[in-house]
């Protein structure tokens, strides 16, 4: 009998040890999700586009009102004006670049905002997009996947990928536009001094391409008129932003300094 309450004793405070294992870790998985909701980069209703360094590079703008994708390809050899004044390089040359400094994402985002007067909010490293083997959907379904389960970089929290991939999944294959540069007129491939090819993209043609595939139909049903004024010291910011506000649908009706009011 004795053994017999010993037993007993010993399976409740087993099963006592079981339960307070399993709640630590339900505090531990609500803490990580309170913390990825937290560092969320996307509010899950407006437009949200991003970068995928994959070959090519693509820039992806999840029109969530109007439950499309706009897809842009930019093929290898195409030069891009880097940031932070390490002039022109190759787009697919970008993310390593960065990475030196541990700003991969950071400085091809930066580049490629500029360069396209796009808003680009997150980045995710990515695999090859071959599409005689995947259709582009199932590929960017990969892609959020793979980063989702931790695969490559990404400045999107796992509460931003869970969402944007449950919204990609949701959307129709027709409902995904494919833009490649390389097939467009604003693009020319060119011979280098050193005998190289590269890509020259025609600024105009290209912003006739980003204003019509990549305008954000909220933004531009307001009907919003901006004025763009520069405070810093740093000469170009408000040029800058005028361009993405353009391209986006906003009305820029002022650009210059604060210093100059």
């Amino acid at each position: 009998m004795v053994r017999g309450l010993k037993k007993k004793k010993k399976r409740k405070w087993l099963a006592l040890i079981f339960l307070l294992v399993l709640l630590g870790f339900l505090i531990f998985g609500f803490f990580k999700i309170f913390r990825s909701v937290g560092k969320s980069l996307w509010d899950g209703k407006s437009q949200f586009n991003l970068v995928i360094n994959s070959q090519p590079v693509m820039v992806v703008s999840f029109d969530y009102p109007e439950k499309n994708v706009n897809l842009l390809l930019i093929p290898d050899g195409t030069f891009v004006e880097a940031i932070h004044g390490y002039g022109p390089y190759r787009i697919e040359s970008l993310y390593k670049l960065g990475k030196i400094k541990d700003q991969g994402g950071d400085l091809l985002t930066g580049s490629l905002q500029e360069y396209f007067g796009l808003n680009l909010e997150g980045y995710l490293t990515g695999d090859k997009y071959q599409p005689d083997k995947m259709k582009i959907k199932n590929f960017l379904l990969n892609q959020f996947f793979n980063a989702l389960r931790g695969r490559g970089k990404t400045n999107l929290s796992r509460w931003d990928l869970l969402r944007i991939w449950w919204q990609a999944k949701k959307i129709r294959e027709d409902k995904i536009i494919v833009v490649d540069l390389a097939q467009t007129s604003a693009s020319q491939e060119v011979e280098l001094p050193d005998g190289s090819m590269a890509m020259k993209i025609e600024p105009e043609r290209l912003t006739r391409i980003i204003s019509q595939f990549f305008i954000d139909e909220e933004l531009k049903k307001e009907d919003l008129t901006v004025a763009v004024l520069n405070k810093t010291e740093h000469l170009g910011l408000a040029n800058n932003a005028s361009k993405i506000i353009d391209n986006i649908g906003g009305r820029v009706v002022q650009v210059g300094s604060l210093h100059d009011q």
